[in-house]
């Protein structure tokens, strides 16, 4: 009989996730399995059942915790036992037994295309360093982290890809239209010197930081006169949204967002419609659509 602990079981796994996750992600789930483990107390892991998951649930909902954290509270619980499980410590996922708690209806979160172009119109014409951030963020569908991160080279002009770095040390290759690569290609003629290896510099040559992209993000959406937000994570759900519109598979979508396979992130936070968009898709693809003459081609 396994006699670990639960919180033995949730250090080996944490120490598991090292160098597969960024530091922020290991502790977000440090952070949510450390509170589970305050509540549980110290316990034989073999011990949880779905019925402790439910009364950990039923005890956040009484904090009157947000439902957002407590959702994430559960997909941390998930991913702990169905690692767990692989590993032969519990015999099953005790924790998929207990539905997510629903989350509210989200709002799209992705920049139109209209604020887009008009961001990219009132660029100043010498602005070419940030015309292919921007670009180079709604090509692609990439994080902030894997931009900022970007090497000389890592980029490959020729045949439109990037091998970009997200969550971790794994490496994923993201594509870009030969518009990007010519803003790309440009940047690169007028880059200044530096030591660094990384892509995009500052114009003294120094490494750009995640928060020095939201700030330049802002400012160029103020003074395009964006109302909404204008930050990296509203250039990716743009991709997104536009890859699917535009017929991309869905699954396809989540290799390239770099989500992990089944994952249903990719579903969830980016397959966001409002009704005016849900009615449009209706309308296209419908048994009926083409009967009327309005199907897609």
């Amino acid at each position: 009989m396994n006699t670990l602990t639960l919180l033995q079981a949730v250090e080996e796994f944490l120490a598991g996730l090292a160098g597969e996750v960024s530091a922020s992600t290991q502790r977000w789930y440090d952070q949510r399995l450390s509170r589970f483990c305050e509540f549980v107390g110290p316990v034989p892991v073999a011990d949880v059942s779905p019925g402790t998951i439910r009364a950990y649930r039923a005890h956040l909902v009484d904090r009157e915790l947000s439902i957002h954290y407590i959702h994430g509270c559960q997909r941390a619980l998930r991913r702990l036992f169905s690692w767990l499980a692989r590993e032969g410590i519990v015999g099953r996922n005790v924790a998929a037994e207990v539905p997510l708690i629903k989350l509210p209806a989200q709002a799209p979160k992705a920049i139109s295309d209209e604020d887009v172009a008009r961001i990219l119109a009132r660029l100043p014409h010498e602005d070419i360093r940030n015309r292919a951030i921007i670009l180079l963020l709604i090509d692609t569908g990439c994080r902030v982290g894997g931009l900022i991160g970007l090497t000389l080279d890592a980029v490959n002009l020729a045949a439109r890809y990037a091998l970009v770095v997200e969550k971790g040390t794994k490496a994923r290759r993201v594509y870009f239209t030969e518009m990007t690569a010519e803003a790309i290609a440009l940047y690169r003629l007028v880059r200044p010197a530096s030591e660094s290896n990384a892509l995009f510099v500052s114009p003294r040559g120094e490494e750009i930081s995640a928060n020095a992209v939201r700030q330049m993000l802002e400012r160029v959406g103020e003074r395009a006169g964006v109302q909404g937000k204008v930050n990296p994570h509203s250039f990716r759900h743009a991709f997104a949204r536009t890859f699917l519109k535009n017929g991309g598979n869905l699954a396809a979508l989540g290799r390239i967002l770099g989500h992990a396979p089944g994952s249903q992130v990719t579903a969830q936070y980016y397959a966001v419609w409002d009704d005016r968009e849900l009615q449009e898709y209706h309308d296209r693809f419908s048994p009926l659509a083409k009967v009327n003459g309005r199907g897609r081609d």
